[in-house]
């Protein structure tokens, strides 16, 4: 069995609301890694940072558009930062997005190094950059680096997913939500995960 597997075994086992949930959903794919390189895992969450899919992917499309795939360090300096603003980032996307890329070249973010850290100190060493919160880190080690402990408290679209398959009348709030999980670690993650499954009729998610 796998990490998922054994994961979702276990969700089983300690929710009966999630076992519901599971009889008819997809399999977690938190171990199949998104996308062509970590820079373009972690570029994409700084543009998807509090704006609608739609939008999100529009600016994306433009920017794989005007770079080509994979996103590289080198093809965002050579864009600046008011190129970046010029397909949609924001100002501060745009810095965010540009002092990551110098970061990488500079050695200052090493990814091979950040697969060593625990899972606070991962956080902790993404969020020494400037714009890089601790959202954008959580989904970057989710998504990209397939750690399964992660509780997104902060993101609306779990906390509604939560409340959808755990039946909720209300929707908790970003506190609440911090203990509520307890019992389903160590893979909050794929918790989180199919939180985001519960909503897929109504929008996309990575």
């Amino acid at each position: 069995m796998t990490q998922i597997d054994d994961a979702i075994a276990h969700l089983k086992v300690a929710d009966a609301a999630y076992a519901k949930f599971l009889v008819d959903a997809p399999r977690c794919t938190l171990d199949e890694p998104l996308h062509e390189s970590e820079l373009e895992t972690l570029v994409f969450a700084i543009i998807g940072q509090q704006i609608s899919v739609k939008a999100a992917d529009a600016i994306t499309y433009r920017l794989i558009d005007a770079v080509g795939r994979p996103v590289t360090p080198e093809s965002l300096i050579a864009l600046g930062q008011d190129g970046l603003h010029a397909l949609g980032f924001t100002k501060a996307k745009a810095r965010t997005s540009f002092e990551l890329s110098q970061a990488i070249l500079d050695g200052t973010i090493n990814f091979e190094h950040l697969r060593t850290l625990d899972d606070d100190a991962a956080v902790a060493y993404l969020t020494r950059l400037w714009g890089i919160g601790r959202w954008t880190s959580e989904m970057f080690l989710m998504f990209r680096h397939g750690r399964l402990d992660y509780w997104p408290t902060g993101d609306i679209a779990v906390r509604r997913g939560f409340a959808q398959i755990q039946g909720l009348a209300e929707i908790p709030t970003p506190d609440q939500m911090e203990t509520m999980a307890d019992h389903l670690r160590p893979y909050r993650s794929v918790a989180a995960w199919y939180c985001w499954v519960a909503l897929r009729d109504e929008t996309n998610f990575w």
